[in-house]
């Protein structure tokens, strides 16, 4: 098992390098804050993870900030205990596509659990005071991003936990000139649950909750062991355990407790837990300014609101802030790790010849092949590549606007060599596929917005970037680049000299 908590994650981290403690004064308060320009400096540089532990303007000064943490693939990679982020995915679509390895979760008494250290009930809760709160950019409102969200469908009492983000109102800026009352920015969280219509599990779960006029309830946990991260960000099946699945990623049960107001159940190790109930009637208000994951600032969204009931937290606990920016940021490749994983899963199962799947930080979808030309089984099967991707399981394949198939001489990870696939490769014409009816990504910028302030459906570009042997040709001409082994002798040749 690599680690039982986001701590001995960051401990790893620590031991080889890449982290470091900040004693530095850093402005993180709302309309003045150095955290955004931070980020990208650290995203320019591959810089390393951060503990933050001078903020100014910071509400809890005695709780760290975490920063940074998967700010590369290879940090990232090194959650499923490996450097190496092509070995992380295949064993993060292994155990996805397998779930006889999967591992369920063990119950502990809470005199075991470490996020009941302390315990704030419901009376005393005050979001202001008991949740740490830090500001990016441009943004109105102190996101909490930190954290995953644990609900059960009303109807049948199956789990879900997904990585969702949400809001706190305390000292936010209201992105039409209003303002929120006392309860909101002390008693209540907004989730940014896309239930109407349902986009996410949650989403599914208050759309059903709201029909049958019942209150849902929910748990956040936040900074818990980022294997659970992961598997909350993966588009399994309706109605499997993301926290069966986070057993199989790490190789041991995730141990959990029960929560102090609500029938829930959360990682016992988690620096925060913050509990509450969705009403039946879902009280909503807007939110923003937002910066979202593919670099623009969402003026305003709507999103549902819940009470918060209990907060609960470890003895001298961590906070971890970060923002979506453009490309790329601190979980960006975090995020992407699980998209590619669901999306080679699936495509492996059904088509032996995909060799990888790659999306770029600006979610570009490629898929590599193990086949070109000649070797492909039939004709236009970079064609038949591009439907079955659209078409694979998950909550991400299908929203992929730009997707490209490559041959086996291309390097899906390098976008220059991806671009000279398609310059040499590609009849605009022939070679691409237009859909005007696919999925949007709910963030994407250029898509019809619906009123609750987000896009449902997109057009979408298919590139067929293979040898269109036998389509158009009964040959094609060699490519001209040298041997990458002979490149490492070379390279070994003149060390210390070029």
């Amino acid at each position: 098992m690599p680690y039982k908590d986001m701590r001995e994650f960051l401990h790893k981290l620590e031991n080889i390098g890449q982290l470091k403690r900040v004693q530095v004064p850093l402005d993180c308060r709302q309309g003045t804050n150095e955290l955004q320009a931070l980020m990208r400096h650290l995203a320019e540089t591959s810089g390393p993870a951060l503990i933050l532990d001078n903020l100014v303007g910071y509400n809890t000064p005695g709780v760290p900030l975490i920063f940074n943490p998967y700010g590369t693939r290879e940090r990232t990679a090194l959650i499923l205990d490996t450097p190496d982020p092509v070995a992380a995915k295949l064993k993060h679509f292994q155990v996805l596509a397998d779930p006889s390895r999967w591992i369920q979760p063990v119950l502990v008494d809470r005199k075991q659990a470490p996020c009941k250290d302390v315990v704030i009930p419901k009376d005393q809760v005050s979001v202001d005071k008991h949740i740490p709160h830090v500001f990016f950019g441009k943004e109105g409102a102190s996101y909490i991003t930190g954290g995953v969200g644990v609900t059960k469908d009303p109807e049948t009492g199956i789990r879900n936990v997904g990585a969702y983000r949400a809001t706190s109102f305390w000292n936010c800026v209201h992105p039409h000139g209003g303002s929120y009352s006392e309860e909101q920015q002390k008693k209540q969280i907004s989730v940014f649950a896309f239930w109407n219509p349902p986009m996410s599990h949650i989403g599914l779960h208050l759309a059903k909750a709201q029909r049958m006029g019942k209150p849902l309830e929910v748990a956040f946990a936040c900074q818990v062991d980022p294997a659970l991260h992961l598997a909350s960000a993966t588009g399994i099946p309706y109605g499997m355990d993301e926290y069966d699945y986070a057993g199989g990623l790490r190789g041991a049960p995730l141990e959990l407790v029960k929560c102090e107001t609500v029938d829930l159940e959360v990682p016992a190790t988690a620096e925060y837990v913050i509990e509450g109930v969705f009403r039946p009637d879902v009280p909503t208000d807007i939110i923003g300014w937002h910066s979202n994951s593919v670099g623009y600032y969402d003026k305003h969204q709507i999103f549902p609101m819940f009470d918060v009931t209990c907060i609960t937290h470890r003895r001298n606990p961590m906070w971890y802030g970060t923002i979506e920016m453009m490309p790329p940021f601190d979980h960006n490749f975090m995020a992407l790790l699980p998209i590619e994983g669901e999306m080679l899963s699936d495509l492996k199962r059904k088509i032996p010849e995909v060799k990888d799947c790659v999306v770029t930080p600006n979610m570009t979808y490629i898929v590599q092949l193990s086949v070109d030309g000649a070797q492909k089984p039939h004709p236009e099967f970079g064609k038949y590549v591009l439907h079955a991707a659209w078409g694979a399981a998950g909550r991400w394949p299908r929203t992929a606007k730009m997707l490209v198939v490559v041959g086996p001489d291309v390097n899906p990870y390098d976008i220059a060599s991806v671009e000279w696939a398609i310059q040499t490769r590609v009849q605009p014409y022939s070679d691409i596929i237009i859909n005007r009816s696919g999925q949007a990504m709910v963030l994407d910028p250029s898509a019809p917005k619906g009123p609750q302030g987000f896009p449902t459906s997109s057009e979408q570009m298919g590139i067929d970037a293979t040898i269109k042997i036998p389509e158009r040709f009964t040959e094609y001409a060699d490519v001209s680049q040298a041997d990458p082994a002979d490149v490492a002798k070379i390279a070994a040749k003149l060390k210390g000299i070029c």
